[in-house]
């Protein structure tokens, strides 16, 4: 039956971009005309059911309409640009729905990890489905007879990673044979000098599955099981997306692990602090050699997380025995070659430095230990700046991330007392907006209790306003390198002193706006609070949502997405995530809404994050219990959904 409708669904698409457009027809520029006959070639090989020649028919469509798109356009011929982009976003939905498994029911890998896990950032951004919700904003929503469960599969990150390392990882994680690196995902994506080992879309075409199958590799150690080989498969054959919050970082690596080697978070009152004074010096002088696929001495020095690890010479670190740290030892000369290699040495303060941190215990004082160190050194900068310096700080910022998502388009841009809204919509539509943000702020500061006075995020907060489902996409795959969840329309995210909110604006999403909107002003509020969970950001910025929203269709397609979730007994369900799909989502808001039901105490608990205090020692202060056994006691009461 799933089939069935998508082979209908399809065919409707397929007879669209397989007849030529009269309009398009008549232009001389051969290139348009160009695109116009991929997109032909695509319908009717889907129509004939030859996925591989529509893919490579809606490939070559991409690239001729990029050319096109990077001259200057005319009213007229954008309009054409704009319809023709929209075809082929068309022609990919079709072409991955056609090449997902079949299934009756939602498959589960063995940790029920959710198939379109796709995020970013040091922090997760928390995505926003509006589909269904602006559909039941245009007509009465029928009963609901069923609940429908929301889809499930492999992830890269909690399923496909750990076989990796477990497998693979005396070869290809911690070196390169073969000149293959899986020490990253980067890495991974890039394959060998042959070329990639990756097909994402098709397992039977990727050499690396085909290598399994076949018992090639791994050529030492216990092989691939066949449950095993299945999960990789599955997570190729959806697209092999990656869901972690950095393409470079090792792989693996979480901060849940190093806290388990050493990982001490700093206190404030330390005289050296990491990320002020030291991570810019390893930045400056060791990350170039200590870093990447192949670092020297297996020693990653891009991120703090690399630094508690060590190399293959052991630990770089020893806070209760200083002097005998290798790191010091190695930067001062005294064992084996002194470094920075082939460098000029350290000076005695940066030297001196180091000691000491090493005596007050080699403390943490940034957000994320599996972070790059250059984003621990942004936001140590961040904290230090006043609100007009991280203002003008952040403007640039968010020029250069459009630029790096729309790089030949032109932004409209609007400022208001709170907000730097750019996007490629009209100038009007740009002004309807902000003018909506800032009510959506009032609703937040009153529900919060905050000083109405005070900046609701320091350093104001840039809104990026897309016209288009596509345009969403796109920002998300060039800014932040990841795929973005299906169907979600908006995401509020921090990496450094990169602090932005992002919202699909189409005509479509009148209804959802106020929400959709208030759910990424909230989501920018919490991400400014430094060590703030990413599962709270996540859900409190969508339960501060639906209380100032109650009524939106978005809030009870929310609502709707609570009931349908699968039951779970354990808290990691969410707890644990570090990226957030549709099921994490209503997971973490589910937990989070029943917060709120005591709105006074969560308002207490928001009060104790602005004056800087500790999330944990605030829950326990706000809830007289910590998050874990808050948590389990909501999963004895209503399991699953709360």
């Amino acid at each position: 039956m799933r089939t069935a409708i998508l082979l209908v669904a399809v065919a409707g698409w397929s007879l669209t971009i397989g007849l030529a457009d009269p309009a398009i027809a008549d232009e001389t520029d051969d290139a348009i005309k160009s695109v116009d006959q991929s997109l032909a070639t695509a319908g009717k090989a889907f129509r004939e059911k030859q996925l591989d020649k529509a893919a490579a028919a809606l490939a070559e469509a991409k690239t001729t309409l990029k050319s096109v798109s990077d001259g200057d356009l005319s009213p007229a011929m954008r309009t054409k640009v704009d319809a023709l982009e929209e075809r082929i976003a068309a022609g990919d939905r079709a072409l991955t729905k056609l090449k997902a498994p079949a299934t009756t029911a939602p498959a589960e890998s063995k940790t029920g990890a959710p198939a379109d896990k796709a995020t970013e950032s040091k922090k997760k951004p928390a995505g926003s489905t509006p589909a269904a919700a602006t559909a039941k904003a245009k007509k009465p929503a029928k009963p609901r007879k069923t609940a429908k469960a929301l889809p499930t599969g492999p992830s890269f990150t909690s399923d496909v990673a750990p076989i990796l390392i477990a497998k693979c990882g005396n070869c290809h994680v911690r070196g390169s044979r073969g000149g293959l690196s899986m020490a990253t995902f980067a890495a991974l994506e890039k394959g060998t000098r042959n070329g990639p080992i990756l097909t994402p879309g098709s397992a039977q075409d990727s050499r690396m599955a085909n290598l399994m199958l076949s018992g090639a590799m791994p050529k030492t150690g216990t092989k691939v099981t066949p449950e095993e080989l299945d999960l990789i498969s599955r997570w190729i054959n959806a697209g092999a997306l990656f869901d972690g919050t950095d393409r470079t970082a090792p792989l693996g690596q979480k901060p849940s692990e190093t806290e388990m080697d050493g990982l001490v978070k700093a206190t404030g009152k330390e005289s050296v602090q990491f990320a002020r004074d030291l991570a810019p010096v390893l930045v400056k002088h060791c990350v170039g050699c200590h870093g990447g696929d192949n670092p020297g001495g297996q020693l990653r020095l891009e991120t703090f997380a690399g630094l508690l690890q060590g190399g293959t010479t052991g630990k770089a670190i020893e806070a209760d025995k200083p002097t005998e740290s290798l790191l010091l030892k190695r930067i001062r000369g005294i064992d084996g070659d002194r470094m920075p290699l082939d460098k000029p040495p350290l000076s005695d303060q940066e030297i001196a430095q180091f000691e000491t941190w090493l005596k007050e215990g080699a403390k943490f004082d940034g957000s994320d230990a599996a972070a790059p160190l250059r984003v621990a050194v942004e936001e140590s900068l961040a904290g230090r700046m006043t609100h007009e310096e991280l203002t003008t700080k952040r403007v640039a910022q968010a020029h250069k991330l459009w630029a790096l998502a729309a790089p030949d388009e032109a932004a409209q841009e609007v400022q208001t007392s709170n907000f730097i809204l750019m996007g490629n919509v009209s100038s009007a539509r740009l002004n309807e907006i902000s003018e909506l943000a800032e009510a959506e702020r009032v609703k937040i500061v009153k529900l919060l209790k905050l000083d109405p006075e005070t900046p609701l995020v320091k350093g104001t907060l840039a809104v990026f306003v897309l016209k288009r489902q596509f345009d969403y996409s796109e920002f998300v795959r060039m800014v932040e390198g990841r795929e973005a969840p299906r169907g979600a329309a908006g995401h509020a995210n921090v990496k450094g002193s990169d602090l932005y909110a992002c919202v699909t604006a189409s005509t479509d999403n009148d209804a959802i706006l106020p929400a959709l909107i208030a759910e990424q002003i909230a989501g920018g509020f919490l991400l400014s609070f430094n060590n703030l969970p990413p599962w709270f950001a996540a859900g409190a910025a969508r339960a501060i949502a639906a209380r100032v929203e109650p009524r939106n269709p978005l809030v009870k397609q929310w609502e709707a997405d609570v009931q349908n979730l699968p039951a779970t007994d354990t808290p990691d369900a969410f707890l644990s995530a570090t990226v957030f799909d549709a099921e994490l989502s209503a997971r973490s808001y589910a937990f989070v809404r029943s917060l709120t039901q005591k709105l006074p105490a969560f308002q207490s608990l928001i009060a104790a994050l602005v004056e800087e205090r500790d999330f944990e020692q605030a829950v326990t202060d706000t809830f007289r219990s910590n998050t874990r056994a808050l948590v389990e006691l909501w999963l004895r009461r209503k399991p699953g959904r709360g």
